[in-house]
């Protein structure tokens, strides 16, 4: 096995002593904080800051992950942070367009069912079993959580053209039908996702398993 040298092993040894070695877990908390904001200005029918500013989000769940890994600011507290972050995120936003009528329940019920179910491991680990946990998403889980952030963005998009065009320019019928497609994709994913976290749940809860996928 090689070792780093001269200046890429400064730079390894610099990184954990950054001052902005907590910039990724600030962007995960930016993007929790930035929930009722979103809420507010969607309410509100201010859709184009609301739409911007979960634009904003989005590109920070990309950004915390990449400057981590880029400049060894990794942390296991970041490692845990950033997935909870993320389905808070989508967990409290999806019944938001459900309300506004963008997507329908029977993918908003599995997002929430799922989500909740996944959340709920952690206190289960920490506090009941004492136990560390450990968040190593799959191909699987990711596709969900991504399709998930598409529909957001389309969701709000579609509040903006809403408000932006007449029901005569069909706008709003493209966005309907784009997400009436990506929410069918979702259910089936979210379902498949729930099969097979199920029975790792009983396994975490008989202390045979501590990984969320």
């Amino acid at each position: 096995m090689t070792r780093k040298t001269g200046a890429g092993s400064a730079a390894a040894n610099l990184a954990p002593h950054s001052p902005w070695r907590h910039l990724p877990n600030l962007l995960s908390i930016s993007r929790v904080l930035s929930i009722p904001i979103i809420f507010w200005l969607s309410l509100s029918q201010e859709n184009l800051w609301a739409l911007v500013v979960f634009g904003y989000c989005a590109v920070t769940d990309l950004l915390d992950g990449f400057l981590a890994k880029r400049f060894g600011w990794d942390s296991r507290f970041g490692a845990l942070l950033d997935p909870v972050a993320d389905r808070i995120f989508v967990c409290s936003l999806i019944p938001l367009l459900w309300h506004l009528d963008a997507i329908n329940s029977a993918y908003t019920l599995l997002v929430v069912l799922r989500f909740s179910i996944q959340l709920s491991v952690f206190p289960v680990l920490f506090w009941w079993l004492k136990r560390p946990v450990r968040v190593i998403p799959g191909l699987l889980s990711k596709a969900a959580m991504a399709l998930a952030f598409v529909v957001l963005g389309m969701g709000f998009a579609k509040q903006l053209a809403i408000e932006m065009f007449s029901k005569a320019s069909g706008a709003t019928v493209v966005f309907d039908h784009t997400l009436d497609a990506l929410t069918v994709i979702g259910c089936l994913l979210e379902v498949w996702v729930l099969i097979k976290f199920l029975p790792r749940y009983w396994d975490i809860i008989r202390e045979r398993e501590d990984t969320i996928v």
